[in-house]
């Protein structure tokens, strides 16, 4: 008998790989949170932080992408109104694993993300044999 005493999975790293670059990014995250975070960038008025939202998982398990839109001179988040609205939740693109397509005003960002964990699994193998014998007497006695 076999039994699983106890499973651990770690998270080593978390990346995307944009599709129309093929360049990497190492995704981050912050102590009490259950995302992965991008890096700030610029579109239009806005600075933008994408994150992946591990609360927020869509029919398939994956996570939601969330945008949070900022004013570039005073960092003070905007409302999430028309485009931005239309922006703040991202599904994955069915189908497709972790592979989401982000569009707002004119920037379109496609990307598949990657974890790499550490799976350690400490189990336990009870076994119990047994066996069987038969003799076999032969009547005959001995040959000359």
């Amino acid at each position: 008998m076999k039994g699983i005493e106890s499973a651990k999975v770690i998270f080593l790293d978390s990346k995307v790989i944009f599709l129309d670059s093929i360049e990497e990014h190492t995704l981050r995250t912050k102590p009490n949170s259950n995302c992965h975070f991008f890096d700030k960038f610029k579109v239009g008025n806005d600075t933008i932080q994408l994150r992946l939202d591990w609360n927020d998982l869509d029919v398939n398990g994956f996570p939601t992408l969330d945008a949070d839109f900022y004013t570039p001179d005073t960092g003070k988040k905007r409302k999430l109104k028309g485009k931005r609205k239309e922006s703040h939740h991202t599904n994955a693109i069915g189908n497709e694993g972790r592979t989401y397509e982000w569009v707002f005003e004119e920037c379109m960002i496609k990307f598949i993300v990657v974890l790499v964990f550490s799976v350690s699994i400490t189990d336990s193998l009870h076994a119990t044999d047994s066996c069987s014998g038969e003799v076999i007497r032969s009547k005959k006695g001995p040959s000359v």
